[in-house]
């Protein structure tokens, strides 16, 4: 009789004991929060018109790590950078950093990631009709950031970047 009350009661405790302990850290690390974003940018004018190159800052918290662009692994989700549509300007070319190869305890092969900080470059040629005004450039960074224990769920992180054309 005394083991069927205590059954119920311990089967309780242990699940918040585990759910509690999920819902904590997942409070705490927001795969939002690994990769924070910064940008630099310079305007150049060429025949074509004026060339903006950006450097897309990733600074990636200590600790954890995002896959690099280029996967030896296709079931693996990549880094990717992406513009939103605009009539202001064309995207000539982007340029992702090298990865770092890296063997974890969980993986049998090396993985190609970016640690710490990697930079993501990009030329846009704006287009002659805006001439001296401001050009709103907006977009989505797309990562994975994992520990060497876990991976937290994919992240898409809009972002926007203002140059005055001046």
């Amino acid at each position: 009789m005394k083991k069927e009350k205590i059954l119920p009661k311990f089967i309780i405790i242990l699940l918040v004991l585990l759910f509690g302990n999920v819902n904590i850290f997942s409070q705490s690390i927001s795969p939002q929060s690994i990769v924070d974003l910064s940008f630099t940018h310079t305007i150049k004018k060429t025949a074509e018109g004026k060339k903006i190159n950006i450097d897309i800052i990733l600074n990636i918290k200590k600790s954890w790590h995002i896959n690099a662009n280029k996967l030896p692994e296709e079931s693996l989700m990549p880094t990717v950078i992406r513009f939103d549509k605009s009539e202001d300007f064309a995207i000539q070319k982007i340029i992702y950093p090298p990865a770092k190869m890296v063997k974890l305890p969980f993986s049998n092969s090396e993985l190609a990631l970016y640690e710490t900080q990697a930079k993501i470059k990009a030329v846009l040629l704006v287009d002659k009709k805006l001439r001296d005004k401001k050009l709103n450039v907006t977009g989505k960074l797309q990562y994975q950031p994992c520990n060497d224990q876990t991976c937290l769920f994919p992240v898409s992180k809009p972002f926007s970047i203002s140059v005055n054309l001046k």
